[in-house]
């Protein structure tokens, strides 16, 4: 049967054309200048939207092959793990490195633009096979288009918002399926499906969760395959489009990635940015979604979950719903297996809802989470909510035929008029949310936070760090990376480190001008031995640095200080072993040698110096008298914990504190004096979750008058396996009673002590080594990585 309608005239080709055309002049009219003049304008200056766009232009200005070398200095990264869009990013640094001159940022935002053009003629010949008319076909592909949920992407994620993607695959799924030779349409499937995983990964799992849904479904309403045969025919060819190019990216980033064996695992986040009914079917943009919940009083919907479809086809969900009542009560189940939709949406519309039931986080919220470890590669892509984008597609196609045959079903009942009228209202309310949805990301591209930013090549007139460093007398040579302050650190799943959006951008363009390098990451699933070592550039001077020896020579680190961002107590004591050598409103530069981030033979020095004149209290010294401290070396472990056999070598002395699940109680005392007080206790990072320390000060009362939680993740000290988290405590007022505990599930913590703020404490280890201030005056322990080993 011919899937075109009789009535139609125009060719496929230049009707595809001309929706084209329309979306693009839509485009236009509500970017504007962006549209115009791509190279003007930076979709995103903060968290992602700036590391996304950093990594393409590193990469095409610096780097060949899969190594990534701007961020993680000096470890790099695998091209794979860092949001440049590879495939494109090779393809840019060869262009670069054969004379051709291009602006950057202009090429990666005209991609995102084309990619919504490029998704029309997929979305239209999809809906052509729904024998719906070439005017309506044409309708709905462009408002498909404008509320389509990928343009979210546009303001961060920028190689997910490539919105052609899905409605590419499906409609070669589709072709796949029709053909009586599908081996061609199966071959271009996974053809498609290596070059889109080249542009993200997450596309993969996404191209192979489609097919196999719509395989599924296509084998369960077409009974009759039951020989063995039959089965090999059907099944080989569909499981080959899926295997094969997800077996070549594993293959090939398997024999590249010389950091896979410390990646983490299990990712946080596989039920947190999963969908929901709120994030599907009710508006998800502001002030829209704020009017619904006045109303309706629903909750917030999660971000990486959002696939709206639209009011439109929320009434049209509430009517199917309706309807499928009707088939129960009738017992009419044959309705269900195969509903009365043509071929396209028969099996589309029930794979659509299997895949949206999955990115709800189904069937793992019915007691199966302790599966997630068990599923391989499929646990590594966290934000699993994403994958209802594929239901949006699917669903909206339906949604718009269904909106047709109820217009068609009015006409044939007499009532033309009330057929038009419900269909341009609904039609037009599809529209309106759908220019909005657009408009908005619009606008905030255009209006970003902070107004006039832009990222520059090293040539470029607008560069401004090269004159700064000549202003100072020196030369980015000098240095061998940049160092942020404020500093971040993100991707290692363990450390999540984030101080200012000013101090991401600042650090950024001053690698892009001056070509040096950055001594931390804001990538993805970084190895975690690399990010202690970087992390550890925080951590107290008592702390020897493993980083230092990875670096390939002793040139000083460039501290880019962003001038307007808070600073915390971390990056100022950092900033003060730097020397100041050049200071505006916006940015101060700083030199950091090498020598400055260690200071444990000084240590050692200051506590033979003044020995003789120490207080010496049972277990340690102080120059102090009488401090109130309290101490646990955790080498008997407590009995009252469920404990677990985690494996951990202990920080100091004979044994650490192993909890399965729940709360390790460190102390309950009165504070004999007012005053600063600090507690700390250590705690493994490399247990399947981290720990958190709370704290609570109460009166005689019982009333909280104050209390914190200090993370793990936000910890700045690091030694070895073990992260120092710090507590600074201020009593008001004498006889508060000060209690600390820790809470998390399979954790293992070290040595706890409480001091007044301004006591030394000194101890002494078993086996003579000295600790002050609860930090052990040792060389740096191994990590538990053979990679650490590497130089």
């Amino acid at each position: 049967m011919s899937t075109r309608s009789s009535s139609s005239r125009i060719p496929a080709g230049l009707l595809a054309l001309g929706v084209m055309a329309a979306v693009a002049a839509v485009l236009a009219l509500l970017f504007g200048p962006v549209f115009w003049h791509p190279g003007h304008y930076l979709f995103s200056t903060v968290e992602d939207g700036i590391k996304n766009y950093y990594t393409a232009l590193w990469y095409t200005q610096h780097d060949t092959g899969w190594r990534f070398t701007g961020m993680n200095y000096p470890f790099g990264e695998h091209v794979v793990f860092t949001d440049d869009q590879p495939l494109l990013s090779f393809a840019l640094a060869w262009l670069h490195r054969h004379g051709l001159a291009f602006d950057g940022v202009a090429v990666l935002n005209s991609a995102m633009l084309l990619a919504q053009v490029l998704s029309v003629p997929p979305l239209l010949a999809l809906l052509r096979r729904c024998r719906l008319p070439a005017w309506y076909a044409s309708i709905i592909t462009v408002l498909m288009v404008l509320l389509a949920p990928q343009l979210d992407r546009l303001l961060g994620h920028y190689a997910l918002s490539y919105a052609c993607v899905i409605p590419t695959l499906w409609y070669l799924a589709v072709r796949a399926a029709e053909s009586r030779r599908p081996l061609a349409w199966y071959a271009a499937y996974a053809a498609a499906t290596l070059v889109f995983g080249g542009l993200h990964p997450y596309y993969l799992p996404m191209s192979a969760l489609l097919l196999l849904a719509l395989g599924a479904v296509s084998w369960w309403q077409q009974p009759g395959r039951a020989s063995w045969p039959a089965r090999l025919r059907y099944w080989l060819p569909l499981v080959l489009a899926v295997a094969v190019p997800i077996g070549i990216f594993q293959g090939a980033l398997a024999l590249t990635d010389p950091y896979a064996a410390d990646r983490p695992a299990t990712p946080y986040g596989f039920f947190a940015y999963s969908s929901s009914v709120w994030s599907v079917f009710f508006p998800v943009e502001l002030p829209v979604r704020g009017w619904w919940q006045a109303i309706f009083h629903t909750p917030d919907p999660e971000w990486e979950g959002q696939a709206y479809v639209g009011l439109a086809g929320t009434l049209v969900a509430l009517a199917t719903l309706w309807r499928l009542a009707g088939y129960l009560r009738a017992r009419r189940w044959a309705r269900l297996r195969w509903p009365a939709l043509p071929p396209v949406l028969r099996t589309s519309l029930w794979a659509g809802l299997l895949i949206l039931l999955f990115a709800m986080g189904w069937p793992f919220r019915w007691g199966l989470e302790g599966l997630i470890p068990y599923l391989g590669p499929i646990k590594q892509f966290r934000s699993i909510g994403r994958f209802a984008w594929i239901f949006y597609y699917f669903y909206s196609v339906y949604a718009a035929y269904a909106l047709y045959q109820g217009f068609r079903w009015l006409r044939q009942r007499g009532r033309p008029q009330l057929a038009a009228g419900a269909l341009a209202v609904l039609l037009l309310l599809w529209a309106a949310e759908g220019v909005f949805n657009t408009a908005h990301k619009a606008y905030l591209i255009q209006h970003p936070r902070a107004a006039g930013r832009s990222l520059t090549a090293a040539d470029a007139p607008a560069a401004r760090y090269a004159a700064r460093l000549a202003t100072a007398g020196v030369s980015a040579a000098a240095f061998q990376a940049v160092v942020p302050i404020p500093y971040y650190s993100l991707g290692s799943e363990v450390f999540d480190v984030f101080g200012s959006d000013l101090s991401s951008y600042e650090s950024m363009r001053a690698s892009l001008e001056t070509g040096l390098p950055i001594a931390t990451a804001m990538l993805s699933r970084t190895a975690l031995y690399q990010a202690q070592a970087l992390n550890q550039l925080r951590s107290h001077p008592a702390i020897d640095k493993t980083l230092l020896n990875y670096l390939p020579d002793q040139r000083p680190f460039l501290v880019v200080v962003a001038a307007r961002a808070p600073r915390d107590s971390a990056d100022a004591a950092l900033l003060a072993r730097a020397r100041i050598i050049y200071r505006d409103s916006t940015v101060w530069l700083a030199e950091l040698p090498l020598n400055k981030l260690e200071g444990r033979p000084a240590l050692e020095a200051e506590f033979r110096a003044q020995a003789g004149a120490l207080h010496a209290y049972p277990g340690y010294w102080s120059n102090n008298e009488n401090p109130q401290v309290a101490y646990r070396s955790f080498d008997v472990p407590d009995p009252a914990v469920t404990a677990y056999d985690a494996g951990k070598t202990p920080l100091l002395g004979a044994g650490a504190q192993a909890v399965r699940k729940g709360g390790l109680f460190l102390l309950d005392t009165k504070l004999a004096r007012a005053g600063w007080y600090e507690a700390s206790v250590w705690a493994n990072v490399r247990t399947p979750e981290l720990p958190n320390l709370h704290w609570s000060l109460t009166d005689a009362r019982g009333v909280v008058q104050d209390s914190a939680i200090i993370e793990t993740k936000a910890s700045s000290d690091l030694l070895g396996d073990w992260a120092r988290l710090t507590a600074r405590i201020q009593a008001p007022q004498p006889g508060l009673k000060l209690r600390l505990w820790m809470r998390g599930r399979r954790y293992v913590a070290d040595e706890f002590e409480l001091r007044p703020a301004g006591a030394t404490i000194w101890r002494r280890t078993a086996g003579g080594g000295l600790v002050r201030n609860n930090y052990p005056l040792l060389p740096a322990p191994p990590v538990a990585t053979p990679l650490a080993r590497r130089r």
